[in-house]
């Protein structure tokens, strides 16, 4: 059966296994990022704000948004219609997948023969892995996936350029490097910053199958000088004389870089484990309970993993000219991995990191094959066959594993279930499990979500079941002591994170909306002002902390002790520089009578707000009506 129909074969079977899963809920972050576009729908905001207001990453990823306004205005906005974009351009994906392994595999003297076929078995291991579901089911990931698929298209026309160079057609190679690769490289960036990667990716490929021609080596080396050494040497620049511009957020996290670092050993090996092997009930959204590496051997698999990607990079750059895709495949593996495995201050651990990594180890794998004699005796396949029908084994595998946990993503619920028996430590199984009981009325449901909460190991989870604890009694007209808040303060940390924010800033809604007997709103405030005040050594530039200066100054304002919300905004304001915060900062300017600071402050606000920024303008126009009224 020929490659191509083999490949289409594939990308049948994978809508059909994926489609169940296309009806399930939004996760997470999903509404967060998505809500704007339906407020672009209702005629609220302009697309202009959704496109470049969104405030993930370091670039706002804009492609990705403008993507979700299109989804949205042909199907509206709904689970549905963003599934099914990202399962389409998960099949995208694994076309420009194929044409960039099929190239590879071509380069490759031992498997260059059949290199439609070995490219469409590595394609159809990746469309049907179980681990890409949290990826394609995952609405917001199509950040994810829309930087992969750029990714690949940079690959594939760096790819078609070394062939031309190496033809002698020099000039339209000059224009796929040096115009084309920039361009698909920077529409990756403006969908997630992972797109970085691609010409250190190139550089794998280059040392893989090309290092050993000789023509248009200046060409080359111009490509590499230009697009990698220069952006590498202006990372280091930044960690030199400006650190905090990458890694301010190890001011918030509960490790340190050196600890990330460990741990991601420890992470790569149980990526790989899971990519040869997939583990499908251990999968899912709910890996915030890993725990770092705080030594070499704290844990001692940390050591293990550690020794164990050294050997097999030593082995691979072993193979490299005996089996070029072996080497290329591997460190395409770890290069991928280059923005979210290494020092930036994430996560630790989120399986759909590996959409784009996940080709490379396929591709090892499947390069292993060139070292098989072509001779070795069987008792009834041919080797080629005997590959095929293990290739085939594996394939099946991966579809039934991804059908299930396809029709486990139709609900909500199951997905919890599944969290919740191998992370029952997880903060976010648990919030997740009091959030769905109390929208189905269970009320003491999510009170033992929060109890166990309470129980746990990790202080912040106990901090977080408290301030959780306290709500939910709000939430029921209960008239809560500030005691009660109070407890969730004495074990407070001495840095703030974003799993406070959310907490704090519902307890605050509720309290404002309904009131909470006691505990008012100058209550909430104080007890804010004590969270800070124990975070004091923490850097003022930490999202988390002046997100949360940010919610005291509100509390304050709205209980009247202005003096006091205007301290806590000045320091948020200082410390971000971020609109909605100076627009609160004008607002008890005005309130305070302070018409000069405030009318200084709303000229620098009007200067940066875009015009398209209905929603910030409109707070400015409260202010100046405020001021007029003086």
């Amino acid at each position: 059966m020929p490659a191509r129909i083999v490949l289409l074969v594939a990308m049948t079977l994978t809508c059909l296994i994926y489609w169940p899963g296309l009806s399930g809920p939004f996760l997470f972050d999903d509404l967060p990022n998505l809500n704007p576009v339906q407020s672009w729908l209702t005629g609220e905001l302009s697309w202009q704000s959704v496109v470049f207001g969104n405030q993930s990453g370091m670039l706002g990823r804009p492609l990705s948004m403008a993507s979700f306004l299109l989804s949205a205005e042909l199907s509206g906005h709904s689970p549905y219609a963003y599934k099914l974009g990202n399962l389409a351009i998960h099949l995208g994906c694994g076309f420009l997948g194929w044409q960039v392994i099929r190239r590879l595999l071509a380069q490759d003297q031992r498997l260059s023969t059949n290199s439609d076929l070995f490219a469409t078995i590595v394609v159809a291991l990746w469309l049907l892995h179980p681990i890409n579901v949290s990826t394609v089911l995952y609405s917001v990931q199509r950040m994810a996936q829309l930087s992969t698929l750029f990714v690949l298209a940079s690959l594939w026309a760096y790819l078609a350029a070394r062939r031309q160079l190496i033809d002698g057609k020099t000039r339209r190679a000059l224009l796929g490097l040096f115009l084309l690769f920039p361009l698909l490289v920077f529409a990756g960036l403006m969908s997630k910053e992972n797109a970085a990667v691609a010409p250190a990716l190139c550089l794998v490929i280059e040392l893989a199958y090309f290092v050993s021609r000789p023509k248009s080596n200046r060409t080359v080396q111009a490509f590499f000088g230009l697009f990698l050494l220069l952006p590498g040497l202006a990372v280091i620049g930044v960690l030199i004389t400006t650190p905090d511009r990458l890694l301010s957020g190890y001011a918030e996290r509960d490790f340190t870089l050196i600890e990330r670092l460990l741990s991601q050993t420890r992470v790569l090996m149980d990526y790989i484990g899971t990519v040869l092997i997939p583990r499908t009930p251990l999968l899912g959204l709910y890996t915030d309970d890993f725990q770092p590496s705080t030594g070499l051997l704290s844990p001692p698999t940390t050591l293990f993993s550690l020794l164990a990607l050294l050997a097999i990079s030593t082995g691979a750059i072993a193979l490299r000219k005996r089996a070029p895709s072996v080497f290329a495949g591997w460190f395409f593996f770890l290069v991928a991995h280059g923005v979210e495995s290494s020092i930036l201050a994430l996560e630790l651990y989120f399986e759909h990191r590996n959409y784009l990594p996940a080709f490379g180890l396929i591709l090892a794998v499947v390069g292993l094959t060139s070292l098989v004699p072509k001779d070795l005796p069987t008792n009834v396949f041919t080797p080629r066959q005997l590959g095929l029908v293990i290739a085939a084994g594996f394939a099946l595998s991966f579809a039934f594993a991804t059908g299930g946990r396809a029709h486990v993503w139709q609900a909500e619920d199951l997905i919890l279930e599944q969290g919740l028996k191998h992370h029952p430590d997880s903060m976010r199984a648990q919030l997740v499990r009091a959030t769905i009981a109390l929208r189905t009325g269970e009320t003491q449901a999510s009170y033992d979500a929060f109890a166990d909460l309470l129980a746990s190991k990790n202080p912040r989870n106990r901090v977080i079941g408290r301030i959780s604890w306290v709500t939910l009694d709000c939430m029921r007209g209960i008239d809560v002591p500030p005691s009660d808040l109070q407890r969730a303060l004495i074990e407070a940390r001495s840095k703030l994170s974003m799993a406070e924010v959310p907490a704090l800033r519902l307890l605050a809604r509720v309290v404002k909306e309904q009131g909470c007997g006691r505990l008012t709103d100058s209550a909430i405030a104080d007890g804010i002002s004590v969270m800070l005040e124990k975070a004091k050594d923490q850097p003022d530039y930490s999202r988390s902390k002046w997100l949360t200066r940010f919610l005291a100054a509100e509390m304050f304002l709205h209980a009247g002790r202005t003096a006091e919300a205007q301290e806590q905004a000045e320091l948020a304001w200082r410390a971000s520089g971020d609109l909605p915060t100076g627009a609160l900062l004008a607002n008890i300017y005005a309130v305070r009578k302070m018409r000069p600071e405030a009318e200084r402050l709303l000229t620098v606000l009007d200067q940066r707000m875009g015009s398209y920024d209905t929603q910030g303008r409109a707070e400015l126009a409260k202010t100046k009506a405020l001021l007029d009224q003086q």
